[in-house]
Protein backbone atom coordinates (compact mmCIF):
# COMPACT_ATOMS: atom_id res chain seq x y z
CA UNK A 1 0.00 0.00 0.00
CA UNK A 2 2.65 2.51 1.14
CA UNK A 3 4.71 1.54 -2.09
CA UNK A 4 1.90 2.15 -4.46
CA UNK A 5 1.21 5.80 -2.53
CA UNK A 6 4.90 7.00 -3.08
CA UNK A 7 4.51 5.66 -6.80
CA UNK A 8 1.50 7.98 -7.48
CA UNK A 9 3.38 10.76 -5.63
CA UNK A 10 6.50 10.68 -7.49
CA UNK A 11 4.51 10.26 -10.75
CA UNK A 12 2.74 13.93 -10.02
CA UNK A 13 6.33 15.25 -9.71
CA UNK A 14 6.89 13.86 -12.92
CA UNK A 15 3.77 15.15 -14.91
CA UNK A 16 4.18 18.48 -13.43
CA UNK A 17 8.39 18.65 -14.05
CA UNK A 18 7.01 17.63 -17.67
CA UNK A 19 4.50 20.32 -17.84
CA UNK A 20 6.98 23.22 -16.46
CA UNK A 21 9.37 22.35 -18.65
CA UNK A 22 7.07 22.03 -21.73
CA UNK A 23 5.77 25.77 -20.33
CA UNK A 24 9.74 26.90 -19.97
CA UNK A 25 10.18 25.85 -23.68
CA UNK A 26 6.70 27.68 -24.59
CA UNK A 27 8.11 31.23 -22.53
CA UNK A 28 11.56 31.29 -24.10
CA UNK A 29 10.05 30.68 -27.92
CA UNK A 30 6.93 32.45 -27.61
CA UNK A 31 7.73 34.98 -25.43
CA UNK A 32 11.52 36.02 -26.30
CA UNK A 33 10.84 39.99 -26.43
CA UNK A 34 8.65 40.15 -23.14
CA UNK A 35 11.24 40.67 -20.55
CA UNK A 36 8.59 40.45 -17.87
CA UNK A 37 7.51 36.62 -19.17
CA UNK A 38 10.30 36.09 -20.33
CA UNK A 39 12.96 37.24 -17.19
CA UNK A 40 10.80 37.19 -14.50
CA UNK A 41 8.16 34.67 -14.91
CA UNK A 42 11.00 32.64 -16.69
CA UNK A 43 13.19 32.51 -13.53
CA UNK A 44 10.76 31.43 -11.47
CA UNK A 45 8.91 28.89 -13.40
CA UNK A 46 12.63 27.38 -13.55
CA UNK A 47 12.80 27.38 -9.76
CA UNK A 48 9.82 25.22 -9.61
CA UNK A 49 10.78 22.67 -12.25
CA UNK A 50 13.96 22.30 -10.58
CA UNK A 51 11.93 21.27 -7.21
CA UNK A 52 9.29 19.43 -9.11
CA UNK A 53 12.00 17.30 -10.93
CA UNK A 54 14.10 16.80 -7.31
CA UNK A 55 10.91 15.64 -5.97
CA UNK A 56 10.29 13.06 -8.68
CA UNK A 57 13.53 10.94 -7.51
CA UNK A 58 13.57 11.12 -3.64
CA UNK A 59 10.93 12.52 -1.13
CA UNK A 60 12.59 15.66 0.46
CA UNK A 61 11.14 18.04 3.23
CA UNK A 62 9.31 20.76 1.12
CA UNK A 63 10.16 23.63 3.03
CA UNK A 64 14.37 23.05 2.86
CA UNK A 65 13.80 21.80 -0.69
CA UNK A 66 12.23 25.05 -1.69
CA UNK A 67 14.78 26.88 0.43
CA UNK A 68 17.26 24.72 -1.40
CA UNK A 69 16.42 25.37 -4.63
CA UNK A 70 16.06 28.79 -4.10
CA UNK A 71 19.64 29.22 -2.81
CA UNK A 72 21.09 27.17 -5.21
CA UNK A 73 19.33 29.70 -8.09
CA UNK A 74 20.79 32.43 -5.68
CA UNK A 75 23.92 30.71 -6.27
CA UNK A 76 24.35 30.95 -9.94
CA UNK A 77 22.77 34.46 -9.97
CA UNK A 78 25.95 35.89 -8.00
CA UNK A 79 28.31 33.86 -10.32
CA UNK A 80 26.88 35.58 -12.97
CA UNK A 81 27.88 39.24 -11.27
CA UNK A 82 31.09 37.48 -11.14
CA UNK A 83 30.95 36.86 -14.87
CA UNK A 84 31.86 33.16 -14.04
CA UNK A 85 31.51 31.63 -17.58
CA UNK A 86 34.39 34.45 -19.05
CA UNK A 87 36.63 34.14 -15.83
CA UNK A 88 36.27 30.27 -17.18
CA UNK A 89 36.52 31.16 -20.87
CA UNK A 90 33.32 29.39 -21.50
CA UNK A 91 31.53 32.30 -23.51
CA UNK A 92 31.58 30.66 -26.41
CA UNK A 93 29.62 27.40 -25.41
CA UNK A 94 26.09 27.67 -25.39
CA UNK A 95 24.90 24.89 -23.10
CA UNK A 96 27.36 27.00 -20.14
CA UNK A 97 26.01 30.25 -21.28
CA UNK A 98 22.53 28.57 -20.62
CA UNK A 99 22.98 26.73 -17.64
CA UNK A 100 24.92 30.26 -15.92
CA UNK A 101 23.10 32.89 -17.88
CA UNK A 102 25.09 35.96 -18.92
CA UNK A 103 23.81 39.02 -17.29
CA UNK A 104 23.16 39.56 -13.13
CA UNK A 105 20.00 40.97 -12.33
CA UNK A 106 18.78 41.65 -8.55
CA UNK A 107 15.35 41.19 -9.99
CA UNK A 108 16.07 37.95 -10.78
CA UNK A 109 16.51 37.14 -7.30
CA UNK A 110 12.94 38.05 -6.28
CA UNK A 111 11.54 35.66 -9.16
CA UNK A 112 14.07 32.94 -7.65
CA UNK A 113 12.34 33.87 -4.33
CA UNK A 114 8.78 34.33 -5.68
CA UNK A 115 9.04 30.83 -7.12
CA UNK A 116 10.65 29.02 -4.35
CA UNK A 117 7.86 30.42 -2.36
CA UNK A 118 5.33 29.59 -4.77
CA UNK A 119 6.38 26.10 -5.36
CA UNK A 120 6.15 25.17 -1.69
CA UNK A 121 2.83 26.54 -1.40
CA UNK A 122 1.51 24.49 -4.32
CA UNK A 123 3.46 21.17 -2.73
CA UNK A 124 2.18 21.61 0.54
CA UNK A 125 -1.42 22.63 0.02
CA UNK A 126 -2.46 21.47 -3.38
CA UNK A 127 -0.09 18.53 -4.81
CA UNK A 128 0.52 16.66 -1.20
CA UNK A 129 -3.43 17.11 -0.35
CA UNK A 130 -4.67 13.42 -1.28
CA UNK A 131 -1.99 11.79 0.66
CA UNK A 132 -2.96 14.02 3.92
CA UNK A 133 -6.67 12.24 4.07
CA UNK A 134 -4.74 8.98 3.83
Amino acid sequence: MMNKIINKYRLRYVILSLLLFILCVLIVVLFSQNQFIRGFLGDAVIVMLIYTFMQSFSTWNSLKLSIGVTIFAFIIEFLQYLKIVKLLGFEENLFTRIVFGSVFDPLDLMAYALGGVTIYFLDRYWILKPERSL
